[in-house]
C-alpha cells in the first residue's frame, strides 16, 4: 500500500472517529433531553391528577354544599314568608278585625237559622205511664200538646222505651255492641257473683221499626236510669246519656232531665250534683220541678212544662 493511500485512510478514520463522537455526544444530548423532558411530562401529569383530585373533592363539597342548601331553603323560605306574612297581617290588621266581626255576624246568623230550622222534639229514654194511658198522660204527650197551644209547629217524636233499661236504650239508639258489653262485663265484675238486676246486664230484643232512625235532626231530650242499667253510678249514666247525644249530628242543642232510680239506690241529690255539673244549663232535675213520684200524671205533666220552659230559654224553638 502506497504512503498517500495510508495518509487518506488514516484521515477517513479519524473523520469517521470523529464522527461517531459527535453522534455519542448529539445521542447522549438527546437521551438527556428526553430524561428531563419525561421528569417535566411526569411531574405535569402529577400536577393534573392531583388538581383533578382537588376538583373532584371540590365538586363534592359544594354537591354536599347545595344538599344542605336544599335542606335549609324551605326554612329560610319560611322564615322569609313568616316575615312577609307578619308584615302583611300588621298592615292588614283592621280588615281582618272587620273581617273577624263580619264572621261573628254571620254565625250568629246562623245559629238563629239552625234554631228556627229545628225539625222537631224527640224523647229518648224512660215512658213511666204504661199502656194506652202514656198517650195522653206521659210527659210527651203533654209536651206535643203545649207546644201545639203555644203556636209551636213542632211534632215531638217518641223514641221510649216501657220498663226498659239504659242498655236497651243505647242499644236502641245504635251504639255499638262493643261499647254495650264493656258496660255488661263492668257491672258483673263489680257484682261480684251477686245476683243482679236483669236490666244491668240484658239488652231487649228490638224491633227494625225501634232502631231505625229518622230523629237525627231532632232536638233531643234524654230522660233515662229509672229502671236501672248504670249499676247504681250517676257517672255512669250521665255516660250513658253521652252515648246516646253523640248519635246526634248537632250535639250543642239537647234536654238532660234526671230523676231518681225506682230502687232507690241512689238519691236525686246525689244523682242531681252529678249531672247538673256533667249537663249545667241543659240539666233538668224532675226534684227541683215537683214533689210528686215520677211515675204519676202530676209529675209528667211538670216535667213537660218544665222542659218547654227549658226549650224556650236555650233559644231552640220559635214560633211560625
Amino acid at each position: 500500500m502506497s504512503k498517500t493511500r495510508k495518509k487518506k485512510r488514516k484521515k477517513t478514520n479519524i473523520l469517521l472517529g470523529f464522527v461517531c463522537i459527535l453522534l455519542a455526544v448529539l445521542l447522549g444530548f438527546i437521551l438527556v433531553t428526553n430524561y428531563k423532558t419525561e421528569q417535566e411530562e411526569s411531574k405535569h401529569l402529577s400536577e393534573i391528577a392531583g388538581a383533578q383530585q382537588n376538583g373532584i373533592e371540590d365538586y363534592e363539597a359544594v354537591k354536599k354544599h347545595a344538599e344542605e342548601l336544599e335542606k335549609t331553603a324551605p326554612e329560610d323560605t319560611e322564615d322569609t314568608d313568616d316575615s312577609k306574612s307578619k308584615n302583611d297581617k300588621e298592615k292588614s290588621a283592621e280588615t281582618e278585625a272587620d273581617t273577624d266581626n263580619k264572621e261573628n255576624t254571620d254565625q250568629a246568623e246562623d245559629t238563629t237559622k239552625e234554631t228556627a230550622a229545628a225539625s222537631g222534639i224527640v224523647c229518648w229514654g224512660d215512658d213511666l205511664i204504661n199502656g194506652e194511658e202514656s198517650a195522653t198522660y206521659s210527659y210527651m204527650a203533654v209536651l206535643q200538646k203545649l207546644l201545639t197551644d203555644n203556636g209551636y209547629n213542632l211534632p215531638v217524636i217518641n223514641k221510649t222505651l216501657q220498663g226498659g233499661g239504659t242498655l236497651s236504650m243505647m242499644k236502641m239508639a245504635g251504639v255499638s255492641d262493643e261499647t254495650l258489653q264493656g258496660y255488661i262485663t263492668k257491672h258483673q265484675q263489680a257484682a261480684n257473683g251477686a245476683q243482679l238486676n236483669v236490666t244491668e246486664t240484658g239488652i231487649r230484643d228490638l224491633t227494625e221499626e225501634q232502631t231505625t232512625r229518622n230523629d237525627t235532626g231532632y232536638i233531643p231530650v234524654i230522660f233515662m236510669g229509672y229502671y236501672g242499667g248504670w249499676n247504681h253510678d250517676p257517672a255512669e249514666l250521665g255516660e250513658q246519656q253521652e252515648q246516646i247525644l253523640n248519635t246526634f249530628p248537632d250535639k250543642s242543642r239537647f234536654i238532660v232531665v234526671g230523676t231518681r232510680p225506682m230502687d232507690s239506690s241512689v238519691s236525686s241529690d246525689t244523682l242531681d250534683q252529678v249531672l247538673s255539673q256533667k249537663w249545667g244549663e241543659h240539666y233538668i232535675s224532675l226534684a227541683n220541678v215537683t214533689a210528686q213520684p215520677s211515675a204519676t200524671y202530676e209529675a209528667q205533666q211538670a216535667m213537660a212544662e218544665a222542659v218547654l220552659q227549658k226549650l224556650q230559654e236555650l233559644n231552640y224553638i220559635s214560633k211560625g
